[in-house]
């Protein structure tokens, strides 16, 4: 159902305005998305049956959890009344807002607050950039997004990905590589705080998998159970049903 959600919910069509056609994110985000949206309102349920006594049923639709969560942002000029705006947050929908290529690789820099963009135009040596009408202030920035992406871009292909980081490690401008999902196996952080979890399945032997992200003090998380095969606990769900 993810890909029929996603065409559904508008995801598909944000991307027809940068990529020329409508495409689905190659992840299953209306899925997880949805899942854990059930996961909080069986919460929420709970914490509610634990203070009353009154348990309930819930509904947890696909299609309104996408949209609620695509127009969070995306509703735009159509929140008010009447409206001020087409619907659809312009700064995302800019065809310039992707990776930043270098000499050599990608980056990704967000020199989006105004202490951000100064740093950014000082550490680059532009700084005429900084009394520029189009980017004096945060508003300006967004009001001329395309131009700002655009002489961001133009910036940061003049020297290599490691040469930026370098540059702005001391600084508080948010600069980050950008991972294959290859890179992600051997990323100091992840591997830093254990990331990647090693189990024995019962059939397939040896598995990896990602670690659950939270961090409990008192009661840490970890893979103690396989995926059910199919069938494997019909005698007890049968049994349990009467």
């Amino acid at each position: 159902m993810d890909d029929s959600i996603q065409a559904a919910s508008g995801i598909a069509a944000l991307n027809e305005l940068v990529l020329g056609e409508p495409r689905y994110l190659p992840t299953v985000v209306a899925d997880k998305t949805t899942a854990i949206t059930v996961v909080y309102s069986i919460l929420a349920a709970l914490f509610h049956r634990e203070r009353t006594g009154v348990g309930q049923e819930i509904e947890v639709p696909m299609f309104e959890t996408m949209v609620s969560f695509v127009m969070a942002e995306h509703i735009w000029g159509e929140v008010f009344e009447p409206k001020m705006g087409e619907a659809g947050y312009t700064r995302l929908m800019s065809h310039h807002r992707k990776p930043y290529k270098t000499k050599d690789g990608y980056i990704a820099v967000l020199p989006y607050m105004n202490n951000h963009w100064q740093t950014f135009c000082e550490k680059a040596e532009r700084e005429d950039l900084i009394e520029d009408e189009r980017f004096k202030d945060l508003s300006s920035r967004v009001k001329n997004i395309d131009d700002t992406y655009s002489e961001t871009g133009k910036i940061l292909a003049t020297k290599t990905t490691q040469e930026w980081l370098d540059i702005f490690a001391e600084t508080k401008v948010p600069v980050i590589v950008v991972n294959s999902l290859e890179d992600l196996f051997h990323d100091p952080h992840l591997e830093a705080v254990d990331f990647w979890q090693s189990y024995e399945h019962p059939t397939e032997g040896q598995l990896k998998m990602p670690g659950f992200p939270s961090k409990f003090s008192k009661t840490p998380a970890s893979i103690r159970k396989h995926a059910p095969k199919l069938g494997e606990h019909s005698k007890e769900i049968l049994a349990e049903a009467g």
